[in-house]
């Protein structure tokens, strides 16, 4: 049992060095090879990247403009509370061996306990439209 540890453990150990950035290069091309240094050319870029650029009012103007409108009885009708035969039906078109969710819980397992599930999740469903966030375990 120990050789099998021993050579996943050195395995992984292999792999993780694999992974490791010895190296990024400056804006100017220069290399970077210092922690430091590295971590503040990467945060650097990363806020450079994320960051807001200015925009033409203008154009926003045009592009709002343009984009058709949906028509108030259609609206109406879409914010409507989902109702549990809606979210059935969408269990049902799920396609098998897929997990809609980062749990690893299953379509199948949907399916196997959805007499189980179904009326926490019309429940949960609303409560969070309505505050605008998800509970942990669903994002």
């Amino acid at each position: 049992m120990d050789r099998v540890s021993r050579f996943f453990y050195a395995l992984e150990k292999t792999r993780g060095a694999k992974k490791h950035v010895t190296c990024l290069l400056a804006e100017d091309g220069t290399p970077l090879t210092e922690p430091v240094e590295m971590c503040g050319r990467a945060g650097a870029f990363y806020t450079s990247l994320f960051s807001p650029d200015p925009t033409d009012p203008g154009a926003c103007r045009v592009l709002w403009e343009e984009l058709p409108m949906v028509k108030t009885s259609d609206r109406d009708r879409l914010e409507l509370p989902l109702t549990l035969a809606e979210f059935s039906e969408v269990r049902r078109r799920m396609p098998t061996n897929k997990s809609p969710g980062m749990d690893g819980l299953t379509v199948e397992f949907y399916r196997v306990f959805w007499d189980v599930l179904s009326p926490d999740l019309v429940t949960i469903w609303p409560e969070s439209l309505q505050s605008g966030v998800l509970p942990l375990l669903c994002r």
